[in-house]
């Protein structure tokens, strides 16, 4: 049944001018009839659904369907010698002008140059395809289109091209675009639909989108086989998040439900729960400078509804309604200046803040694990009153946890992480040489020095981690956790962010 379902939209698939996505194959979830034993091939975009009874049929979403750039700049091939960049000050059907980078203003007329090329603007990350003049196209992520040269980042590794090597760039919508795209263009009462965007997702492996729109659809109907693929969805996340698996395998956004489980599994020192994780990353955000961040419809709704009274938050309906198209970093600067606190664990942010990407590169991962949180150190029963966890140590929870004991807890009155003076920090200072520390670590068998000569960069890097932290002490509200036989600061925390 389901194969039959699905059947007609390949070939409206093929016709699609976009790139297939490389996207795994994945078993689809049981269903009521047998499935055959070689599945179709995964599309790269959301099939579209079966038109449905006096409904029109949604629009498989694609590059094209995506909302169009809104471009600032333009470089321009004037003839086989000559070429010009700058800002966009107007532009017609026949005529730009743009203005350098020397603030001088030209006026180009179009049919009279080579070439008109618009230059895309940020996010820095966005995935794009760089056509080149040879025809060659690669897919990474942007760093830069400038005047002189594009930048690419491909897999860890930047790239950069002469500028007049490249024909354009374009943007290359990821499956959360189209996911969001291909929302927009289905009614409440196409039940069809709803449920073929549910399976991409599961096929995407998208769980927690493909579980969020299966839960809406059988609200609104009685659909045999979104449960089933429920039933699916619901094991698959139980399966990436045994921790946080207590019943139909989502994600905790409470934190605290799971406590007790994650307190048999390590009675010392229980781990940080997935949703306290991104409770952290949310208070970390730099608003100039965000991670990716997605917003559920839902928590704008709540928004809408419970500050209503606010200035911040529009008073016409129609306005309400745009409200919905904001970009995400601006839904959180509002929720941060209402102070909805109980409403941030509902922000998903998919990406690392940037002060956090430093305490994992270069603190946490480059010295900390190996030299402080071994087995023979403080990874292990000699570790005296300080412990750390070192086992799946790249592991979100684990080094979450190592931040929380690191910036919560005092030794002797003295805290490891003085974030106003990140050099007297205990940590700092435990770290030096012996005969360079105002106060040097005590005398234990097996100690060495972190910072040695060689590896002075290394205290550049803690001072940068600790400077770069938008809560300071590891004062995050909602997030209750003691670090283990230690004592919290007494000592007022340094204002920080009002958020």
């Amino acid at each position: 049944m389901r194969t039959m379902f699905l059947a007609p939209f390949v070939a409206i698939l093929c016709l699609q001018s976009t790139p297939p996505a490389e996207v795994p194959p994945a078993a689809p979830p049981p269903a009521a009839e047998p499935v055959p034993a070689t599945p179709p091939a995964e599309p790269a975009t959301p099939p579209a659904a079966a038109p449905e009874a006096a409904k029109p049929k949604p629009l498989v979403p694609s590059a094209s369907d995506l909302p169009p750039e809104k471009f600032t700049r333009a470089y321009i091939v004037v003839d086989r010698v000559s070429t010009a960049a700058g800002k966009i000050e107007s532009e017609d059907e026949a005529v730009i002008v743009l203005r350098d980078e020397k603030g001088r203003v030209r006026s180009f007329t179009k049919n009279r140059v080579l070439a008109v090329k618009y230059l895309l603007d940020g996010p820095a990350g966005r995935r794009v395809r760089v056509i080149f003049n040879d025809a060659r196209v690669l897919v990474g992520n942007l760093v830069e289109d400038g005047y002189e040269a594009v930048s690419v980042e491909i897999e860890g590794i930047t790239a950069r091209y002469p500028r007049e090597a490249v024909n354009e760039v374009l943007p290359y919508p990821t499956d959360q675009e189209l996911y969001e795209r291909f929302r927009t263009t289905v009614e409440p009462d196409q039940f069809g639909a709803r449920y073929t965007l549910a399976l991409w997702l599961y096929q995407k492996k998208m769980y927690l989108e493909s579980k969020r729109e299966l839960e809406s659809l059988l609200e609104a109907t009685n659909h045999y086989e979104a449960k089933q693929l429920l039933n699916e969805v619901n094991a698959q996340l139980k399966l990436l998040a045994p921790r946080d698996g207590e019943g139909d395998g989502a994600p905790s956004r409470g934190g605290g439900e799971d406590r007790t489980k994650r307190e048999k599994d390590d009675p010392k020192s229980p781990l940080l729960s997935a949703a306290e994780v991104n409770l952290i990353r949310v208070y970390e955000i730099d608003l100039n400078d965000p991670p990716r961040i997605q917003i559920p419809e839902t928590l704008i709704a709540t928004m809408l509804e419970r500050y209503s009274e606010s200035e911040l938050i529009p008073a016409k309906s129609t306005d309400r309604k745009s409200f919905y198209a904001k970009e995400p970093v601006d839904i959180v600067k509002t929720l941060f200046a209402l102070k909805a606190r109980d409403l941030y664990g509902e922000i998903e942010v998919l990406g690392e803040p940037e002060s956090l990407n430093i305490f994992r590169q270069r603190v946490h991962n480059a010295w900390l694990i190996n030299n402080c949180a071994t087995s023979r150190c403080h990874g292990g029963p000699d570790g005296g009153r300080l412990y750390l966890h070192n086992k799946n140590f790249k592991d979100d929870e684990t080094r979450m946890t190592n931040l929380l004991i690191l910036t919560r807890t005092t030794l002797d009155g003295l805290p490891l992480v003085d974030f106003e003076k990140p050099t007297d920090s205990l940590v700092f200072q435990y770290a030096l040489p012996k005969t360079e520390a105002r106060r040097p670590h005590p005398d234990v068998r097996g100690w060495s020095p972190v910072f040695t000569p060689g590896r002075r960069g290394l205290q550049e890097d803690f001072v940068d981690w600790v400077r770069s932290m938008k809560i300071q002490s590891g004062e995050y509200p909602s997030i209750e956790y003691t670090p283990p036989g230690l004592k919290r600061p007494d000592r007022q925390a340094p204002s920080g962010p009002d958020r």
